[in-house]
């Protein structure tokens, strides 16, 4: 337990006042600036007056984010978490210190997991904050209405469980090689194959588009828990995976 206390100290050191923290404020930034853009633009267009326009905003962020923008995102942070250390060849270093080395594996996984996490928080006070600016200057498309904060909580953190299998591949591969281009190239071509895949009856079983149908099948209050379940039960798997193959390779 003092290693991996150790190890996570470490890592939280390593990430302080980078791009990889930076980003889970920026990306979900980026979105909420969108919806403004698209809500000031279009808005008597897709939120109908006198329909539910908290959830319309709520089901149009979080489809957007699990959809596209949570691999890419999640691509680029596990990248950035692998670079820390490819980048500045510090895994003999790593490696020679008194812990087990599992512990490093384990310590960057909670790191990412913990970034994800809260991007996804930061993406719910942002679309919050969007449904606010359009109560005050889009008064009769209904956002004087309460804010469903349950609905938005629940698709959040499902979203975010159900992600778990992105983030723990990503970072099996930038821990394991070191190309940077490697790891956005896979991660960039699985996202496009998953924009192939949704609507398919693959859908659920490509992890790049599960947090996608588990949001989209809690909008239409449908069946997820296959695919919630392969997201939680296959990130703790391939987490240990990565963990036994990463640590077990010789460093040069």
């Amino acid at each position: 337990m003092i290693s991996i206390l150790r190890a996570l100290n470490a890592e939280l050191l390593k990430t302080k006042r980078t791009l990889t923290l930076a980003l889970a404020f920026l990306a979900p930034l980026a979105l909420a600036f969108l919806e403004l853009a698209v809500g000031f633009q279009y808005g008597r267009k897709m939120y109908r007056v006198g329909g539910d326009t908290w959830m319309t905003l709520i089901n149009h962020t979080t489809m957007m984010w699990v959809l596209l923008l949570l691999p890419l995102f999640v691509t680029l942070e596990m990248g950035l978490l692998g670079a820390l250390e490819h980048n500045n060849k510090t895994w003999k270093q790593l490696y020679a210190l008194p812990m087990p080395r599992w512990t490093i594996y384990l310590a960057k996984q909670i790191i990412g997991m913990g970034i994800i996490g809260m991007s996804m928080a930061v993406l719910g006070l942002m679309t919050v904050g969007v449904g606010l600016i359009g109560r005050f200057w889009l008064t009769d498309l209904g956002f004087d209405a309460p804010i469903p904060w349950a609905a938005l909580v629940q698709n959040l953190i499902l979203s975010y469980l159900a992600s778990w299998l992105i983030i723990s591949i990503h970072l099996w591969i930038s821990l394991r090689w070191s190309s940077f281009v490697l790891a956005m190239g896979v991660g960039i071509v699985a996202t496009v194959f998953g924009v192939v895949v949704i609507g398919s009856k693959w859908e659920q079983f490509d992890p790049w588009t599960i947090p996608g149908v588990v949001s989209q099948n809690l909008i239409n209050a449908e069946s997820y828990g296959l695919a919630l379940t392969i997201g939680i039960l296959g990130g703790i798997l391939v987490a240990c995976l990565g963990c036994w193959d990463t640590i077990r390779q010789d460093v040069l």
